[in-house]
């Protein structure tokens, strides 16, 4: 029996059939099976059949899920938040009922050993979505810890497989041992004519081939072909004739990528445009209707949608179409003029999970969107009415989860797709700063990068009142990316600079200016101490240290590790630091620092009962790693294995070091690194490794002259 069933995560499309393709599937059969690839990258351009492929391929696995520890597939077509993907992931690997509210990095920390042990399918379709559309980090995944999850994959052999479909090219994986990238080419000609006749097109073997021809024997254009001919010209193969000599103007703008479009999307565009001449208004426009969704919708959803009042203002006020009114037809019309357009495959209907009773969401191939995005003129009108679909619903209601706020950032997103940036900013608000209550902070930077031309935050944002910098920039920070922080803060917020700037070991700012303007006074004093300590100016460090009043725990946090390295915990009242004002409610951050804080006063002042310490620490360690906040992470490794190195568990000291110094290099937090590396060496010294020792003591050396690192250790 097989570990876990299958988990299929915003599924994609099924093909009506499936033709050719046998070494692409004989390649991820082999490599399923502990063969190579460890990653398997199907790149091409949209519509070339590469979801077909990876369908028809799991089809397969199906009937051999004794021999699959796991099967995982996750659309990013139908599900574009990749830090929901990988607690999804992550949920389904633990056997858990729901995505836990855990950072990412935490969630693939714990995937990567699980998935070098057991074989499985693992399958990510359409990640062109999440990753860089342009600029020099085009093709790079957008979120840091998605493309450390692929990475890190394909650096080694694995039992199983993760396939990749994507329309971009995957650069980090270029130079990786174990993953394969397969360029995907057009449908040979006898499977070309074979799709034609299985939608029922019929003619002369020329007539046929003629017609596959006729669009470029791309696999979407000749499945579209098939049904305009099949629907519009009974089915004769020779009326592929009558398709336009052009395409749809939409494919005419630039690609994301920057180059005009491919011959192959051409081809699809150039059927779409028959479409366009064939189909009636209402079809048109249900179909333009139905794809605006950022998410796809339900099917009860979309019809609810297309009956309601923002629509009828939308079609008969704005664009005076003639029509009858959706709202006033029967719902079984509607109904059918949805399964309509399912049937010539404009529209797909995609299930979202292999769960009892998991509802089907109405989804078009990307290609297909393109085509009828301007059905209904620009955008911004069909936004606002998407927008009041979605505010006036009655089943609305605040989300729990980041599972639950699919709805809420439908809504924003059709407020930034309408221009209404206030409108979009209040909705944002209502989110409650996801960073901190759903542990994700790359979702809250998506969202904010919305504001933005292109998502560019090195541009002027595209709403003069914009002000959210401060959360922009911490976002960043709590995802580890000290130098995009840095700089994203404002004027006006240029002292809370100070985090990202010890986090990079870069002191100088700090010790040039002696004053900050409130209400920030108090912080950049708590920064100062510590970054004086660090530059090994102790005795200035020890009396800023000594007068400074720290007015919050984040404040306390910089006092403390100056006093910590100085050897002087003794000058603070440890009540201080553990005090809180009545009725005060503290941030869980808040609470998680100040028990970090206390423990490490009582391992190098008060008690020194070990049990307690331990447990202590190696809950902090999992409480950090949850959080996802990589300062922290690594503070934490450092006080754990200083510990350890004092009840003389030398292995476990160095392991633990290796572990602080693996996580500041991925975050170019140079001093943290340097201090793990101290940490070694003494484990070394400890072990009487003299040889090693005298390496790692040259190497601190030199680090610590080229980064002004003249500090006492961290002890």
């Amino acid at each position: 029996m097989p570990r876990r069933p299958p988990s299929i995560r915003h599924c994609t499309s099924q093909p009506l059939w499936f033709f050719g393709r046998q070494a692409e599937l004989a390649l991820l059969d082999h490599a399923l099976f502990g063969g190579e690839p460890s990653v398997a990258a199907l790149v091409g351009p949209g519509g070339q059949g590469k979801t077909a492929i990876v369908q028809h391929w799991l089809e397969g696995v199906a009937a051999r899920l004794d021999d699959v520890d796991g099967v995982f597939l996750w659309s990013f077509y139908r599900g574009k938040d990749s830090d929901l993907c990988l607690r999804e992931l992550f949920a389904y690997a633990e056997g858990l009922d729901h995505a836990p509210d855990v950072a990412a990095s935490y969630c693939v920390d714990r995937l990567l050993p699980r998935l070098r042990q057991e074989r499985w399918a693992l399958v990510l379709d359409g990640a062109e979505v999440v990753q860089h559309e342009t600029g020099s980090w085009f093709g790079r995944f957008v979120h840091p810890e998605l493309g450390r999850l692929v990475e890190e994959l394909a650096s080694a052999p694995l039992p199983g497989v993760l396939v990749l479909t994507t329309r971009f090219p995957l650069p980090t994986l270029a130079t990786r041992r174990h993953a394969q990238t397969l360029s995907l080419s057009t449908l040979d000609i006898d499977s070309g004519v074979g799709l034609l006749a299985s939608l029922g097109v019929r003619g002369t073997p020329g007539d046929l081939a003629a017609a596959a021809r006729a669009c470029g024997l791309h696999a979407k254009a000749v499945e579209l072909l098939g049904t305009w001919l099949a629907r519009f010209h009974q089915g004769a193969a020779a009326a592929h004739r009558a398709l336009p000599a052009h395409d749809l103007p939409a494919l005419e703008s630039p690609t994301p990528a920057g180059d005009g479009a491919s011959a192959e999307e051409r081809s699809v565009a150039r059927v779409l445009a028959a479409f366009h001449e064939s189909l009636p208004a209402e079809h048109k426009d249900i179909l333009a209707l139905a794809t605006a969704f950022r998410q796809p919708p339900t099917e009860p959803r979309l019809l609810d949608y297309l009956a309601s009042d923002p629509v009828r203002q939308l079609l008969h006020e704005v664009w005076r179409r003639p029509y009858e009114s959706f709202g006033n037809r029967p719902r079984a019309w509607l109904a059918a003029q949805v399964q309509a357009l399912v049937e010539l495959r404009l529209l797909e209907r995609v299930g979202l999970a292999l769960t009892p009773g998991g509802a089907a969401v109405l989804d078009a191939h990307p290609l297909v969107r393109r085509g009828f995005e301007d059905a209904l003129g620009t955008g911004a009108h069909g936004a606002r009415a998407r927008a009041g679909f979605l505010r006036g619903r009655p089943d609305r209601r605040p989300p729990a989860a980041l599972a639950d706020a699919r709805e809420e950032v439908e809504l924003f997103h059709a407020y930034c797709d309408a221009g209404l940036w206030n409108e979009a900013d209040s909705t944002f608000v209502a989110l409650d700063n996801p960073k901190h209550r759903f542990l994700a902070p790359a979702f809250e930077r998506d969202l904010l990068l919305r504001f933005f031309p292109a998502g560019d935050c090195r541009q002027p944002p595209l709403w003069t009142g914009f002000g959210r910098w401060r959360s922009l920039a911490m976002c960043h920070e709590l995802l580890g990316e000290f130098e995009a922080a840095l700089a994203l803060y404002r004027a006006d917020d240029a002292p809370l600079r100070g985090d990202a700037l010890i986090a990079l070991g870069r002191l100088q700012p700090l010790l040039d200016r002696p004053q900050a303007p409130q209400p920030w006074q108090a912080l950049w004093q708590a920064y100062r101490a510590h970054a004086l300590c660090l530059a090994g100016r102790t005795e200035d460090a020890l009396a800023l240290a000594r007068t400074a009043v720290p007015l919050d725990m984040y404040e306390w946090v910089h006092v403390f590790e100056c006093l910590l390295r100085l050897g002087r915990l003794d000058v603070i009242d440890l009540h201080s630091i553990l005090y809180r004002p009545p009725l005060d409610h503290e941030h869980a951050w808040s609470a998680l620092a100040r028990r970090r804080l206390r423990t490490d006063h009582a391992r190098l002042v008060g008690t020194r009962d070990a049990h307690p310490l331990e447990r202590e620490l190696r809950d902090l360690l999992e409480q950090y790693d949850k959080a996802g906040l990589p300062f922290e992470r690594v503070l934490t490794r450092l006080s754990f294995g200083r510990w350890l190195l004092s009840e003389n568990r030398l292995d476990e000291a160095a392991e633990s070091a290796r572990a602080a110094a693996a996580l500041a290099a991925r975050h170019h937090m140079a001093i943290l690194e340097i201090d793990a590396w101290e940490l070694e060496a003494a484990a070394c010294r400890a072990q009487g490794l003299e040889e090693r020792m005298v390496g790692w003591q040259a190497r601190i050396e030199v680090e610590r002259r080229s980064r002004s690192y003249a500090g006492p250790e961290r002890p």
